[in-house]
Formats: structure tokens, sequence, C-alpha cells
């Protein structure tokens, strides 16, 4: 045993041996990870919606119809260097979510200690919502990685001086470009210096107003691009936060913790809510402003959303920010449980953790799952496992390749939506532009890359994922004939037998004519 450690331990100083070891652990826990993610991210297909956001990378813009621009950009720039295929498509994920644990790392071992860091990483890192998204290829893991970056250059800039004040006021703007919620941190912040008596001083400096006015001017352009496209995405949003009826807010509440109880895993979501009230009283009550620094952005996130569930349906993934310092207040609980030597603390600490593993297991590789029988689940309606979108998009486009063919007129590819048409687009071959003509849908981004009139004379191919052909209808109205082909049943045998996962309705449609957008286009 060595005394300098052991005075060191009992002095309450970290011993610079053991940090380094710890420091050495994350490392290479965080290697292993981003290969193991690398090769992941290249073995499923894409799901419907990053197929869809591939589309806009193909047509860069400061803005969308759904969402804000920074994702297009990463995949842009991951394509062009790695080709056009499933990995480099999610590669900005990946990375994201290499940045994302480095930063939560070094907030949490500045603000606390190394052993707090690692436990912080290691729970970010089997969580559900993290694990599945650092390899998917949706707005949040980028968000994440600007959102990470941002808290731990506001850290730094409570130290003093302009150029940390400068870079969080840029990173919180790029943050918002990658997600709009990422605006959030400006709330959070001010939240923070508000109930930080050691940083409230901050509130009478110019530096945090500087801070959010750059924000705001990296902003900007997604502002002028609503501005100058019909006001597309705040109406788009201003739709999905108003999906819901009378008297309805409580049911949303209660489906939004049910989320986050899969996501984060029941038992680690009880210990949130634990920490974020232990936070609380222990930040204001000790004055311990490293705990009220993780505890502002975690609550406002949290209680935002919370907010926004009682007025209309929200999706499970949008507080996703709040588990960044999240994580953190996690790790110290989790630390803190299993130094108290308690049984049941202990057990409480492993428990959360193999439930988490497990829900994460689960979406990682379900295979083993469904041989123990979580396939029984949806024996009678298989089409609604939701793991079935990873699959069957290569047949899809093969059968479509077979139809460009048989018809030998060029035709064009289009579907009511954005998920068909964008599967198609990256699948086939040549990844043609494919087309969205709106037959009784809401509207999308392929409204802003069409010109329907362009097309009329010119013969098309239809594909819709209904087990019904509903809207067959439809495409007589805008097309001089139409031939129904056979529809396209996708199964995965080795999961469900025979039974279809997915059915794909193929229309063969001859001399287009042309329609009015407005008045075919269901709901913006």
């Amino acid at each position: 045993m060595n005394p300098t450690t052991d005075t060191q331990e009992a002095a309450g100083r970290p011993n610079p041996q053991n940090t380094r070891r710890i420091d050495i652990a994350a490392c290479v826990l965080l290697l292993l990870l981003t290969i193991f993610r690398v090769w992941y991210a290249g073995t499923l297909e894409l799901l419907q919606d990053e197929a869809y956001y591939w589309q806009w990378s193909r047509h860069l813009d400061w803005g969308y119809y759904d969402n804000t621009p920074l994702l297009a950009l990463v995949i842009r720039v991951f394509t062009s260097l790695l080709g056009t295929n499933e990995m480099a498509v999610r590669m900005g994920a990946v990375v994201s979510g290499l940045a994302v644990s480095a930063f939560v790392y070094s907030i949490a071992k500045k603000l606390f200690d190394a052993q707090i860091a690692f436990a912080s990483i290691l729970l970010l890192n089997i969580i559900p919502e993290y694990a599945g998204g650092a390899v998917i290829a949706t707005q949040d893991p980028i968000q994440l990685g600007f959102w990470a970056a941002s808290v731990y250059t506001l850290m730094r800039a409570r130290d003093g001086g302009w150029s940390w004040w400068i870079l969080a006021g840029i990173l919180t703007g790029i943050t918002a470009m990658a997600k709009l919620n990422g605006l959030w941190l400006l709330p959070a912040t001010l939240l923070y210096l508000a109930v930080s008596p050691p940083q409230r001083h901050w509130l009478k400096k110019p530096q945090p107003y500087i801070a959010a006015v750059l924000a705001a001017i990296v902003f900007s352009p997604f502002v002028w691009w609503n501005h100058t496209h019909q006001n597309a995405f705040w109406t788009h949003i201003g739709v999905m936060g108003s999906r819901s009826h009378e008297n309805d807010g409580l049911k949303w509440f209660f489906r939004f913790l049910g989320d986050q109880a899969l996501l984060l895993s029941p038992l680690l979501l009880l210990t949130l809510f634990r920490s974020l009230l232990a936070g609380w009283m222990e930040g204001r009550r000790k004055q311990n402003d490293a705990l009220l620094f993780v505890w502002a952005p975690t609550i406002t996130v949290f209680m935002l959303t919370a907010l926004v569930s009682l007025r209309s349906k929200v999706e499970g993934n949008w507080p996703a920010a709040a588990y960044i310092t999240g994580a953190i207040l996690l790790g110290i609980a989790l630390t803190r449980l299993w130094q108290s030597r308690s049984i049941g603390s202990r057990a409480w600490v492993i428990a959360s953790c193999a439930l988490s593993m497990l829900i994460t297991s689960f979406a990682l590789f379900p295979q083993p799952f469904y041989a123990m029988g979580a396939a029984a689940l949806f024996k009678k309606h298989p089409e609604s496992d939701r793991l079935n979108e990873f699959h069957g998009w290569r047949t899809m486009a093969a059968r479509v390749q077979t139809e460009r063919d048989a018809m030998g007129t060029n035709p064009f590819i289009f579907g009511i939506n954005y998920r068909m048409p964008s599967e198609a687009a990256f699948y086939l071959p040549d990844h043609p532009q494919t087309y969205s003509l709106f037959l009784h849908d809401r509207a999308n981004e392929y409204m802003f890359w069409e010109n329907q009139k362009d097309l009329i004379g010119r013969d098309a191919i239809l594909i819709h994922d209904a087990p019904t052909t509903d809207h067959i209808d439809d495409a007589r109205a805008v097309f001089e004939s139409v031939e129904v082909m056979p529809p396209l049943k996708i199964t995965r045998p080795e999961v469900y037998g025979s039974a279809p996962v997915r059915t794909i309705q193929i229309y063969r449609c001859h001399n287009f004519k042309g329609y009015d957008v407005k008045l075919w286009q269901k709901g913006w």
C-alpha cells in the first residue's frame, strides 16, 4: 500500500496516478466504441428519415421544410469523402458520438473528478437514447455534439475572458442550426447564472448578451430561408406542436414519460428525477456551483419538453440534449450509491445499468431476443415492429429497376410522401432524382425541389408502402392511364417466416397530365 496515495485520498485530493489510469481507460472505451460504431453503421439499410436527409444533402440550402440545415451538410461532407453508402451517411453521427463523450468526460472531470467523469460517459453510452442515436443519421447526434461543445465553452467562460464567451455564442448558434431546440441553451445559461450566487455577476456584464447576439447571427440564415420559403418550417412546427385534441394534455404527458423510461430505462429515469431534486437542493444549500452548472441545462430541456407535451404529442427524442449534463448527474448519483457500500444501493446501481444495457442490446442486436420469443409480441401484426424499417429497401430498389427497364420510357419515380422516393433514390444504382406528388398527403421538402410542369407527358412509377391500393384513384386522376402491378411483399423469414412485414404497391403510370399541388396537398 502506498502511503502517499493514502494521504492524498484521505485529504480529498485526486491521486494523479489513479486519474491517469481512468483517463487511459476512458480513451480505450471511446476508441473501441467508435470502431464498433463505424462497423455497425454500415450493416443496416437506411431508415426512411435517413434516406430523406441524404436527399437533403443533394440539395444543400440554409433550411428545410422539416428542420434546420446542418445535418445535410454533414452528410454531404462524409458521402463526398467515403462514397454513397450507409456508413458514410451515418459517419457524422459516429463522430458526434465520440465528441459528446469526450466533452462530457472533460466537463465532469474538471467540475468533479475522473471517477465521476468515467461513470458519466459509461452511463451515456449504455442508455438506449444515446447508444442507438450515435449510429443513426438524424439531427440529434449532430446537435448533441455541438451542444456538448457549447456547454464545455460555457464552463470555461465562467473563468472570465471574452474569447470563451464569443466561442460559446458561435457554438450555440451552430447547435441551433443542427436542431432548433439548440436555442434552449440560452434560457439554460440564463437560469444557471441566475441561481448560482458565484456566477450571478455575469448578468451585469456584456459577455453573455454578446454571446446571445452572436448565436442569433449564426442562426439568422435559417430565419431568412424561412422568410423566403413561405415560412415553411415555422408552419410545420406549429402543426407539430399542436397535434392534440381538447383534454389530451395528460395523455401526451404520460406518453412522454413512458418514452423517456424506454429511452433511458425506467430505473435510470427515476434516478435522474432524484438527481435533479438533489442537485437543486444541494447546489443551493451548499452553493455547489458545479452541481448547479450541470443541473440547469438538464432541468431546462426536460421541463420545456414536458410543458410542450401538455399541449401536444412530442417525440421521444426531443429532450435528448437533457441527457448530456444529465449523464453527469447520473454519474454523481450512482457513484455515491456505489461508494455507500450498502447492499441495496449497489443492487440499484447494478439493476439500473443492467436494464439500460438490456434495452440497448435489443435495439442494436434484436436477433437473440427474437429467438427467445420477442417476435411473439408482433405475431399478429409483424408490420408494427419498428425494426422492420431497416430491411427491404434493396429488394424494393431491385423491383423498381425491373419496372423501369420493362417500361423503357425513362419513367420518373414518385411517391405520395417523402419516405418511399427517398429510399428509392438512395438504393437505385443511378441514384435518380425522385419525386413526391403529395396525392392527399402533407407537404415535405420535395415541394422546393421539383417543378411538376417539367414532368408533364412523362411516364412514371408510383411506389407506396400500404397494404391496399388506396391511392389508385388519385394516380388515375393525374395520369392518362395506370397499370396496377403485383405488390411487393417484404419479408423477414428468419423472424416472421412468410408473413409480410411491409407491402409496397407499385403502379405503372402513363402520360402525366399535371395537377394543382395546393388542391391536392393535404395539410402543411
